[in-house]
């Protein structure tokens, strides 16, 4: 039997029983002239079509609309989104390059860690189904919901560039995620290159650490080099030879399905580490310098060493220090809240943040001017009685007492034997004059000059971050301190005394106290500090390389520096630093005791700067102790012990 289902003919299909049925006999011999009114078929097929056909029109309509607005309107966009489902690239993170120290001994090297990060096109688009994957992840891997909630607020749903969720997944937790990851559509574990660092609390100040980068890292020249979830050197030695030690990203070029499945790899261009970065810093003596101080009880304290013929750093210590692998991970709230609330500030770099009065230190650079001025010369003798007392310009029945360190004086002075036993009375006269006027001294403001001719009150310009530049007060300075007040800001004879000592106003960092004594012992020329020495890229070759760069010279003549040298010499030979004549190299130095607090004299900074061999100077030592006491007591042994670890090992005739 013929099937007669045609959808078109709802029509004539419709009570078929009645309409379309054979007609019988009597009604076919109906002629034409009959007045039977005939109502025919098809004239209610007709009638039924039509409404079809309106219908089908306007759903025809409808969906023509809708094709042209996907495919017209809206279709670049599909035409992306079908792209990204399809082809991904997936960075390959390059190994940051090695740090070494000057002998060939790494310093910081990378590490396998497994970070979790989302790609935001993969995710749930249902804000229901994707926070019960949010919830179960926080569940399983120790991850705040929250946190994960507000990272993915801000990005871009069609984005397929990857956001870093959580470092330093454990290996249980990667392995864990592994075995879930089905669970988890729109998340990966991905393994990744990140720092270590051999010894973080010796060389945590100095070499700084890295980051994950942000925005705020990157500007025009390099933000196209660095993926979403790679990372920055942050501070220290990291920030400031980044493009040395990053590397060149690779890629994975996939393809995938719709749901993120891996169908096809497509080919991958291969990551290319960064340079090797060669420091002047000598592991060796880092360590001693560091293990001295740290049996200092609770020690706040800083040590620099340079080789005077070049401004290389061969140490910079600042105790206590801290553990930058915290950093290189991923620091948790609770660590890093720890380190900014400890009193002992760990991650305050010392070496060049920290600004003290600098003792006695300074006086060699009072002396060099006294000579040069000729306000002295090396044949001027000065009586050390251990008081020198000053009456009132107004009020001579008034009278200010300038107390020395050695009660009783320690007698008549020249200038060698003054720097040799420090001699507080010597220098309040070069710095101010003598009350009698038979000795007119520099002055406060040719002080400042000759101060100011030895790198201070600017930064040196060492290569990492946070340098301070100290303060070299003169009376225009106090004057402006003091909003123009005029008795407070009027400057005395007692400043331009205490400024000739290193006490007052005078602030420096250990770093510019290293610097004078280079100067110094170099003959009068004083270089930029430098830390790096060079950058060595995959095959060995070389792609940049340190100079040494003038930072002063010309401040006295050779003359001059050769009777600061005698002095400081004498201060190792009969003076206040004599256990370093024991040393199996000559040596030359001076000790520094500053005050600090107004309220307690007791109460002072330990100080010591050496060199050596005193002929032929190849390497300073300066070492300061916070509230350490007397420099000899403190500061002084801490540089012997470090001299004789360098002549045993490091000292070539």
């Amino acid at each position: 039997m013929k099937n007669n289902n045609n959808p078109f003919d709802l029509g004539a299909n419709f009570n078929r029983s009645k309409r379309n049925r054979p007609l019988d006999w009597e009604e076919s011999a109906v002629d034409a002239g009959s007045e039977v009114e005939e109502l025919y078929d098809s004239e209610r097929s007709v009638l039924n079509l039509f409404w079809f056909w309106l219908i089908f029109g306007a759903v025809f309509l409808v969906l023509t609309g809708r094709i042209f607005f996907l495919q017209i309107i809206d279709g670049g966009v599909f035409r992306a989104l079908s792209d990204n489902n399809r082809i991904r690239s997936q960075t390959i993170l390059a190994p940051r390059g090695l740090i070494l120290d000057r002998t060939g001994q790494v310093l910081v090297q990378n590490t396998a860690s497994f970070n979790l990060v989302a790609i935001p096109f993969d995710l749930p688009k249902n804000q229901t189904d994707l926070q019960k994957e949010i919830d179960s992840l926080g569940q399983k891997f120790s991850i705040s919901p929250q946190d994960i909630s507000e990272k993915l607020s801000i990005i871009d749903r069609k984005s397929v560039d990857s956001i870093e969720i959580k470092q330093g997944l454990t290996n249980d937790q990667s392995i864990l995620f592994q075995t879930l990851a089905g669970q988890f559509p729109g998340f990966e574990a991905r393994q990744i290159p990140i720092r270590q660092y051999l010894d973080p609390e010796v060389f945590a100040n100095m070499l700084g650490y890295s980051g994950l980068v942000s925005p705020g890292d990157l500007d025009e020249k390099n933000k196209n080099l660095y993926a979403t979830v790679d990372f920055i050197g942050k501070t220290g030695i990291e920030s400031s030879y980044e493009k040395y030690l990053h590397g060149t990203n690779g890629a994975d070029i996939v393809e995938v399905d719709a749901t993120g499945k891996l169908l096809n790899d497509l080919g991958e261009s291969s990551p290319v580490a960064g340079n090797k970065l060669i420091l002047n810093i000598d592991k060796g003596l880092q360590d001693r310098l560091y293990q001295q101080l740290s049996t200092i009880k609770s020690p706040k304290a800083a040590a620099v060493a340079l080789d005077p013929r070049t401004g290389a750093v061969l140490a910079l210590v600042s105790l206590p220090g801290f553990d930058n692998n915290l950093f290189a991970g991923g620091i948790s709230q609770n660590d890093y809240q720890k380190l900014m609330q400890d009193p002992s500030l760990p991650m305050f770099n010392r070496t060049i943040a920290g600004q003290y009065p600098p003792g006695s230190t300074s006086k060699l650079m009072t002396a060099t001017a006294g000579l040069s001025e000729g306000v002295i010369d090396e044949n001027t003798k000065i009586v050390d009685n251990g008081d020198l007392v000053v009456p009132n310009q107004f009020d001579p029945s008034q009278k200010y007492d300038f107390r020395g360190w050695k009660p009783g004086g320690l007698g008549p002075m020249t200038v060698r034997s003054a720097i040799a036993l420090s001699s507080d009375i010597f220098f309040y006269e070069v710095a101010g004059g003598s009350p009698n006027g038979s000795l007119v001294g520099l002055g406060a403001n040719k002080l400042a000059e000759y101060f100011r001719k030895f790198g201070l009150g600017k930064p040196l310009g060492i290569d990492i971050p946070g340098e301070k530049p100290g303060l070299v007060p003169d009376p225009d300075w106090k004057m402006s301190y003091y909003n123009n007040d005029p008795l407070l800001g009027k400057w005395y004879l007692g400043d331009t005394y205490h400024m000739g000592i290193g006490q007052g106003f005078v602030l420096v960092t250990p770093l510019q106290v290293a610097e004078w004594t280079a100067i110094v012992a170099n003959g009068g020329k004083g270089f930029v500090p430098q830390i790096a020495q060079k950058a060595v890229d995959q095959n060995g070759n070389t792609v940049w390389q340190s100079q040494p760069k003038l930072l002063v010279s010309n401040i006295a003549s050779p003359a001059v520096f050769k009777l600061v040298q005698e002095g400081m010499r004498q201060t190792v030979t009969a003076g206040t630093a004599k256990p370093l004549n024991t040393l199996p190299i000559t040596s030359a130095g001076k000790t520094g005791t500053s005050q600090f607090d107004g309220a307690d004299s007791s109460r002072t900074h330990a100080w010591f700067t050496a060199y050596a061999p005193y002929e032929t100077p190849q390497i300073v030592i300066t070492v300061l102790v916070e509230a350490g006491g007397e420099g000899n007591a403190v500061a002084e042994p801490v540089v012997k012990d470090a001299l004789l670890w360098w002549a045993e090992n490091r000292y070539k005739k």
